[in-house]
This record gives C-alpha cells, structure tokens and sequence, in this order.
C-alpha cells in the first residue's frame, strides 16, 4: 500500500553547479511567454504514465483535451514564479530545471537547470535574487539565484533533528514568512522498514534565518505526524504572519482508525504565532472534526491555500464511511482480507469521490464545505491555487463525469466549473504566468 499511495509524493535530489545560463530577463524580445496559463495533466495505466501540458492566452474554459498539446516523460513543476517553472527537468533526471513556453511552439523547454546529486525535493522561490531548494539527501538544503541559476551555496543543517536509523530525513515542505525573513522546513522521516509514510511520533520544524543565512533552532509539536500536504505545496501564512503547518497523520497505516484513533494519527493544523519560532501548543485545529465527521474511519485532509483574514480552502473526507468500505475495514482487523479486497479496500479509501473542497477558518476553528461543488477523489492530484481574487480547485468524480477546474470567488461564496478535461488522464497543475 506505501507504493500504491506514494504518487508524485516522494522525490529526491541534491547539488553540484550551474549546468548552462539562464534566460535574459523577460522582455519584449524574450523567445517565452510572459502572460497565460499552463494546465497539465497526468495519464497512468498499469506499464507506464505520460505527462501533458498545454498553453493557453486565457483561462482555459469548456472541453479541454491536453492530448493535442505537448507530450512529456516527465512533468512535476514544483513551484511558479513570474513567467518561470521550477522542478524536476522533463527527462527524469537529478537536476533543478528552470522552465517556461516558447512562443513560437508553445511547448514548454529547459531554459536553465542545477545538476544534482540526489533527486529533488521541494522548492521556494523568495524573490528574484534568491530561492531554496532541498534533495532527499539527508537534512539539505541549498540556496540558488532563481534569475541567473547561480548556486548560492549549503545551508548548514547538521544540528538540526535527525532520526539517523531512518532512511529518509528531508524537507517537503518550506514555507517563508517574509515579515522577520525565515523559512520555516518541516522534516519528513521515513524508514522502509514500516508500512506508513511517516516514522516519528512528533512534528519537527527547522527555523532557517534567511538574513544570516543560517539553521536557528527545531520547533516540535507532539503528537502530530506527517507535516506535508498532498496537492500544491502552498504555504499558508496569514497577513500577521502567523504560519500554519499542515499534518496529514497516518492515513490509517499504523493502525490507529476512526474516532478513537492517536490524536497524532489524524489530520491536524498547526501555528507558529506571528513574532515567534516555536509552535503554539495550544493550537490544534482538526478539520475534518469541525465539519461534523468526526467519526470517519479513514480522515484526509489535502492541498490548501491560503485566501485572506484566516481563510483558506482545503480537501477534506467529506462524507460517512460507505457499508463496504466498513466492511473490509473489519476484514483487513481480522486479517481475513484477501488481496483483491485490499486493493478494493484501497481504491475506496483514497481514489472514490469521498472528499469535498472546504472553506477553513483558522482563527475560529471551523470548518464549512463549498455547498455547490459535487465530491472528489481527493488522493488524486488535490492542487489549489489563488490567482486574481479568485480560488482555482479540481474535480475528480468518474460518477458525475467530472474531470476539471472549477473557480471560487470568496467575495461571493460561489464556484463555477471552468472546464472539462476530454482527454489527458488527471489534471495535476494550473500556473498563472505572469511578467
């Protein structure tokens, strides 16, 4: 089941130089573009997976088949800025690839990369001058110049929290305040000898000062497990700077299911006060309990965005346990499931239309589903973004013939379904270009 649930979950990289330079600052001469969006999706059948992506002048609308656009062997974008993309390249290989659209084909190429030594992690752009990036080699963290692709050097980590007989200690999940200049790195452990993604007991958060340039401290909250969002890795940092740090718990794995379950099992929120590096350990918002289900025997919470005055929007396991789904739960508690169940049991869990997009108060504590949105799977690809005032969410419900972006404009309180992809697989990313 860990390989089954771990898509475009773990990834892994590291450092060594700039590989070539990168393009000129954007201008009227610039060979990419500069405004429009990118839309991608992901087809998978049991041999292999292929990627597409498509360019767009405006919102894409209506039916959509990213089939007619360009075909990729890899496309996980970790992060956007401006008119750029930044990730793994589109060859599957160990580098940092800076990426964008060519006017002339719209295709997406490889404007500059880092060659790495491990696979990469995650990335966060600061400002034009400075990005951070990590591997999945053991506590790294580097620095880059996200205009020229110039490597900026290690950022020393040997004193932060390490679980030496695991075998993963990295960061999948940055997240900046730029209010004191901190970046704030969730460490992820995990050991191959467990069935769940996450072997630790408690949530450790490294404190980076990104003046000095150096490690500070490690934060840890107890009795919070698996600090990583699936979806689009969005920081969630309000306008005081208080920074909000998302546990998904164990998904089951380490066999603490329903109501009665650890509290470190089940999905939390957790605060890092504005003006302060350690956690608030009175705060512990659990949404899928405010919305009324607290009893749901497996408890998902998923993407995340954060909107304005301590609102953002999530997925979350939206509705009661299937008679089925139950069923095969006390299966798998006797050990009489057999393996054609437990994959059954698997799809029902993570890949049904079970979740729901959710309005979350982080100030109040509540959580409200978004009424006029139907189900999704949630454990597909659950991105969000904000983009103009408006929030951007997909929906993936194979029963409803639901496949595609749908807006939500909080000034109203109402989405619209933005389009339906024809052909493609699974929509994963939706970037807004901009200069």
């Amino acid at each position: 089941m860990k390989n089954r649930l771990s898509i475009a979950v773990l990834v892994t990289g590291a450092f060594l130089a700039c590989s070539k330079p990168a393009d000129p600052t954007p201008g009227t001469d610039s060979k990419y573009q500069e405004e429009g969006y990118i839309m991608a999706s992901i087809s998978q059948t049991s041999a292999s997976e292929t990627y597409y992506a498509g360019y767009f002048p405006t919102l894409p609308s209506g039916s959509v088949d990213l089939t007619t656009k360009a075909s990729y062997s890899n496309f996980v974008p970790r992060t956007a800025w401006k008119n750029y993309l930044f990730g793994p390249p589109l060859v599957s290989d160990k580098k940092l690839a800076k990426m964008a659209v060519v006017k002339a084909t719209g295709a997406i190429e490889e404007v500059a990369s880092i060659p790495l030594v491990d696979y990469l992690q995650a990335v966060i752009i600061i400002n034009d001058q400075l990005g951070v990036y990590s591997t999945g080699g053991n506590r790294t963290l580097f620095m880059f110049n996200p205009s020229t692709m110039e490597s900026l050097g290690q950022i020393d980590m040997s004193s932060a929290q390490n679980f030496p007989n695991n075998d993963l200690n990295n960061y999948a999940y940055l997240t900046y305040r730029a209010s004191d200049n901190r970046l704030f790195a969730a460490l992820y452990t995990n050991s191959y000898k467990t069935g769940q993604y996450y072997d630790a007991q408690n949530v450790y958060v490294e404190v980076i000062n990104l003046t000095t340039r150096k490690w500070e401290k490690t934060t840890v909250y107890e009795q919070a497990t698996y600090p990583f969002t699936r979806g689009a890795n969005n920081g969630i940092v309000d306008e005081a700077g208080n920074v909000y740090i998302i546990t998904q718990g164990q998904y089951g794995l380490d066999g603490q299911l329903g109501p009665n379950a650890a509290k470190r099992s089940k999905p939390q929120i957790l605060k890092i006060p504005a003006g302060s590096t350690d956690f608030d350990k009175s705060y512990s918002f659990t949404p899928v309990t405010a919305t009324g289900l607290p009893n749901l025997m497996f408890q998902l919470l998923l993407g995340g965005v954060y909107d304005a005055n301590g609102i953002m929007y999530a997925c979350l396991s939206g509705q009661p346990d299937s008679a089925r789904l139950l069923e095969l739960i006390a299966k798998l508690a006797t050990n009489s499931i057999t393996s054609s169940e437990y994959q059954e049991l698997s799809n029902l869990a993570f890949y049904d239309p079970n979740q729901r997009w959710a309005k979350l108060d982080l100030n109040a504590q509540t959580a409200t589903f978004i009424s006029d949105m139907p189900l999704t799977a949630g454990y597909a690809y659950p991105i969000t973004y904000k983009y103009d005032g408006k929030i951007y969410m997909p929906v993936y419900n194979t029963s409803l013939k639901q496949n595609g972006m749908y807006s939500y404009d909080p000034a109203t309180g109402k989405s619209t379904s933005l389009n339906t992809l024809a052909a493609g697989g699974m929509i994963t990313h939706f970037f807004k270009l901009t200069k």
